[in-house]
């Protein structure tokens, strides 16, 4: 098989990456109250193998991905366009209305993210441009073709977030 027509994968799954978050959903006809998951999280990197048959190291792909979750992990994420939504700046606190609901954050306790609804959908797709964003910096992202991120919200629900790199030939 040509080497530029193939790829592996490698992946960190669930077991291993998580963070716990507060959020809230709003759309026209529903209006959410706060409440928090711990969150699992998996990713998988597809590529072709380097002369070292590797794609990536898993410990520098572990460390990656549990830095990008401390941006996340015990923080109220909200979402910057909802147009449901009021955020105020109140010295030390953030205010927040929608519907019949107003909260008080610390400032320091929030996460203000640019989305419309902070859904499991967003965090999956976030998570992917984070990493994307880290991975272009490394010296093996030209064998890089797609990075999928997942993220479960329970056991039983999750959302995958695919990005196709430049270098996928296929």
């Amino acid at each position: 098989m040509n080497q530029n027509h193939s790829s592996s994968s490698v992946a960190i799954d669930k077991i291993s990456a998580h963070f716990s978050a507060a959020h809230f959903l709003i759309s026209d006809h529903y209006e959410e109250g706060l409440h928090g998951h711990n969150y699992l999280v998996g990713i998988e990197v597809k590529g072709s193998m380097d002369i070292f048959d590797m794609i990536i190291d898993f410990v520098f792909l572990e460390n990656l991905l549990s830095e990008v979750l401390l941006d996340w992990d015990h923080f109220v994420l909200i979402p910057s366009k909802n147009k449901h939504m009021k955020i105020h700046e109140n010295k030390d606190n953030l205010e927040i209305n929608y519907g019949k609901r107003f909260y008080s954050i610390p400032k320091e306790e929030v996460k203000i993210l640019d989305c419309t609804n902070v859904t499991t959908e967003t965090l999956a797709r976030l998570l992917g441009e984070k990493l994307q964003t880290r991975l272009k910096k490394e010296n093996f992202w030209e064998r890089i073709q797609a990075i999928t991120a997942t993220i479960w919200e329970k056991s039983y629900y999750r959302a995958n977030y695919t990005i196709k790199t430049n270098s996928l030939e296929n």
